[in-house]
């Protein structure tokens, strides 16, 4: 079979029509390489989902004690995010046109100065001409490598974030920003229609879309007598949740959509804002703060310090003499690209030496006190002057997500087609333990000989464990030791807990024990 195109991506969630499947390639690939085509394509409207997070942290205003001695935790707002998701031959022509943007970009930006200073969205070799690239690990250790290798100084380091990034995106300096990375004085034809997707934004509820059709769904199934052959069936689905289990594939087609459903699109016409979540929003992003990024860097540059950017979240390191003029140069910068600094999210540390000790800690940015001795806080990191941590918020989550796979995976137990209703730990292993943290290549068994298994281009990236590992080995070369994966020693009680206990509900609650009723356990 002939190498697939790069761009050329699958996406699996339900939208308006059929997936794509690779049976398709030749004649997407012929559309979607025809520029004439995509000058005059009609995009589908995206579908819009709203994830919430729900944000715990220690109460620290209270200082309240739960019985095992530790802080209290407060449950704060929940963070929302608004993603979209568009139709697949349109998401595979934003991934074209992405591919082109990046090319185009990496060219642009190769020879300039602040090249390396722009880090998310990009892949940035480990080593230059071999294989494996950086990660957030990495990009995260060249900012306290930096910080550290200038102890003997007296340090400012300033942690800002755009504020809704994607959101405040001003169209006609995009548009200005696109032309120039093509090396034109304007947009090419098909060029403009993508861009004109891209802002003037077409969109449906997906909730409201699923109850147009009653709660039903395309889901795709299995053909009796066959092993390959599949139909495509509409079925009712309760809840939006079960999508994946239920293996839907689609709304609707789309001429059913044209028909019926026209009325539930929204149209958000104003003068700024792309979609969070399209194939070609990130590079669109990057290409928008060339301008931002090169000034900033050029002053940095001057003056000895060290600017990264991760997306909306950028980072400038240096000597605390220049700290006002710095603070003033990042905020007039921020506005002559026409995008707001988060001011709640705009964190300001000191670094120096203290008794002998090189230390960082928290300042007011309007008093220039010393708030505490708060770490500085990156990329999911902490760094204190000494040592760097993963900040708790992620293994909060990672905890979360067991205690939620052990009750599904006790429930199934109890109630689900399992006669002998045994817990099924295996898979529990391989998800949330050291047994599953092995990042490893995937082999598949071969059609014409099925003693032979066959490499594959797909990889088993482990769990979160494999993170912290990968984490620990990167940042050892600043902590000397392994205090990252220290961090992890409780997972392992936490996980041997959850067995116990769900092994001890489905006994209760199973033939031999007092079994109940569905109604008594929830997942």
């Amino acid at each position: 079979m002939e190498k697939l195109e790069e761009w050329f991506k699958i996406k699996k969630y339900p939208h308006i029509g059929k997936p794509i499947t690779i049976k398709d390639y030749n004649w997407v690939r012929n559309y979607v390489n025809n520029a004439q085509k995509i000058r005059t394509h009609s995009f589908l409207p995206l579908i819009h989902k709203t994830i919430v997070k729900r944000k715990f942290r220690s109460d620290k205003e209270t200082n309240l004690k739960n019985p095992s001695g530790k802080r209290q935790r407060k449950k704060y707002d929940p963070k929302i995010r608004d993603t979209f998701f568009a139709s697949h031959l349109d998401s595979i022509i934003f991934s074209k046109y992405n591919y082109v943007l990046t090319e185009k970009y990496e060219k642009y930006i190769k020879d300039k100065p602040f090249n390396e200073s722009i880090v998310a969205y990009r892949k940035i070799p480990l080593i230059p001409g071999k294989k494996g690239n950086k990660c957030n690990i990495d990009f995260a250790k060249s900012v306290f490598d930096f910080i550290k290798s200038n102890n003997n100084e007296k340090l400012t380091v300033i942690v800002a974030d755009i504020s809704s990034f994607f959101d405040n995106l001003n169209h006609k300096i995009l548009k200005k920003k696109w032309a120039e990375v093509l090396q034109m004085k304007t947009l090419p034809p098909d060029h403009y229609n993508i861009f004109k997707a891209i802002t003037n934004i077409k969109y449906i509820e997906s909730q409201q879309l699923f109850e147009s059709y009653d709660k039903t769904m395309i889901v795709e199934r299995g053909v009796a007598n066959s092993s390959s052959r599949k139909e495509y069936v509409r079925k009712k689905i309760n809840d939006s949740k079960f999508f994946k289990e239920k293996n839907a594939v689609s709304y609707c087609d789309k001429d059913e959509f044209l028909k019926n459903n026209l009325k539930l699109i929204i149209s958000k016409k104003n003068e700024r804002g792309i979609p969070q979540g399209s194939p070609i929003s990130a590079t669109l992003a990057n290409i928008y703060m060339l301008d931002f990024d090169s000034e900033i860097f050029n002053y940095i540059g001057n003056t000895g310090g060290f600017y990264q950017r991760y997306c909306d979240d950028l980072i400038i390191v240096i000597n605390r003499k220049f700290e006002d003029e710095i603070l003033k140069t990042l905020n007039d910068t921020i506005k002559s690209v026409d995008l707001p600094l988060a001011p709640e999210k705009t964190k300001l540390y000191h670094f120096e030496n203290v008794n002998l000790v090189f230390t960082g800690f928290a300042i007011d940015l309007v008093t220039k006190e010393v708030i505490s001795n708060k770490p500085l806080e990156y990329l999911g990191f902490s760094f204190d002057g000494k040592r760097v941590l993963i900040k708790t918020p992620g293994f909060s989550k990672f905890y979360r997500s067991m205690k939620g796979a052990f009750n599904r995976a006790t429930y199934s137990a109890i109630f689900g087609q399992n006669a002998d209703n045994r817990l099924f730990k295996k898979r529990l292993y391989k998800r949330f333990t050291f047994r599953g943290a092995k990042r490893k290549l995937l082999y598949r068994q071969s059609k014409e000989n099925p003693n032979i298994y066959e490499k594959t281009k797909k990889y088993d990236w482990g769990n979160y464990l494999s993170y912290v590992y990968k984490a620990n080995e990167t940042m050892k070369t600043i902590n000397e030791n392994d205090d990252v994966k220290r961090q992890a020693r409780k997972l392992w009680h936490r996980f041997h807990k959850l067995i116990i206990e769900s092994e001890q509900t489905i006994k209760n609650k199973t033939p031999g024990g007092s079994r109940v009723g569905k109604g008594e356990f929830h997942p």
